[in-house]
């Protein structure tokens, strides 16, 4: 097989898990209430408890969101064999 053929299924996807991971990342750093807009957006009662709530759901989306990121990237940076 040509090794051009070999590569563009990694470049692909590479690229889509590296977009979906930036944009997770995005995602989560901006509806949370403490980093983004979260308070703007639902203006709650008591923008503490809110910050309390959303933090473990924000910690997670972000590191799977990283996580994610990273694989796209590792995928890029592979060479076919």
């Amino acid at each position: 097989m040509d090794d051009r053929t070999m590569r563009s299924p990694n470049r692909r996807s590479g690229y889509s898990l590296a977009a979906l991971g930036v944009a997770g990342l995005l995602f989560f750093w901006l509806s949370d209430p403490r980093w983004g807009i979260g308070l703007i957006l639902t203006r709650p009662d008591s923008p503490i408890d809110a910050i309390h709530q959303n933090l473990a759901g924000t910690l997670v989306g972000l590191l799977g969101s990283a996580v994610v990121l990273l694989i796209g990237l590792w995928l890029l940076s592979k060479r076919a064999v």
